[in-house]
């Protein structure tokens, strides 16, 4: 799973927003170079989309979309469900933010495959 599915390896529907919730909202470079992303409020859900995809990698391109409904967060932690839209696949999200870094996990088959990812933020 690759770009926005590892974010969601990190378009769901309304969930209050809480007030500790760690800052996803920017641009994100994954940890491998592959992808890049943006994150953005939409409503109260997070909604991030593929700004950039290096040449050759498989299963994703520049424009896909993810949305991210928050259940439960801190200051630096997040439970949440991703849906994408593009593979029809529906995740449970882990996200940590830690200054300028995002470690996501998602999960399908109710946590038997799971995938995490690392972030580094690029610019809010």
């Amino acid at each position: 799973m690759i770009g926005l599915r590892a974010f969601a390896v990190l378009v769901a529907f309304a969930a209050p927003a809480m007030a500790s919730e760690p800052s996803l909202v920017g641009n994100w470079a994954r940890g491998d170079g592959k992808t890049r992303i943006r994150v953005e409020r939409c409503g109260h859900n997070y909604c991030a989309s593929n700004t950039w995809v290096k040449p050759g990698t498989k299963g994703e391109k520049v424009g896909d979309k993810l949305s991210v409904k928050v259940l439960s967060s801190s200051a630096s932690f997040m439970k949440a469900a991703g849906y994408d839209p593009e593979r029809n696949m529906t995740y449970s999200m882990r996200i940590e933010v830690s200054g300028k870094t995002m470690t996501t996990r998602g999960c399908i088959a109710g946590g038997l495959v799971c995938q995490s990812m690392h972030w580094k933020r690029l610019s809010s």
